[in-house]
């Protein structure tokens, strides 16, 4: 499959999991498909599992799936004081 990516190409994005939809995203600016796909795992911060990712280059016309498991990110403990 052919998925050059150029910065000024348009890329839509879509998330899901269980057949519902997580997230979409509308996104420009990235020179590979590595970097959307960061970009696109960044806006699931939560989220655990196998979800679906759905790239579509509304510039070029390619489309890929990629099947992905997220792990939930932990939060750093935060120090509470008391007054």
């Amino acid at each position: 499959m052919d998925t050059d990516l150029r910065t000024t190409d348009t890329i839509f994005a879509t998330v899901t999991s269980g057949g519902k939809t997580l997230v979409r995203l509308t996104l420009s600016g990235f020179g590979s498909v590595a970097d959307v796909m960061k970009s696109v795992c960044g806006h699931l911060g939560g989220v655990a599992g196998l979800v679906t990712v759905e790239l579509r280059n509304g510039t070029l016309g390619w489309r890929e799936r990629r099947a992905v498991r997220m792990h939930a990110v932990a939060m750093p403990p935060v120090q509470l004081t008391l007054f």
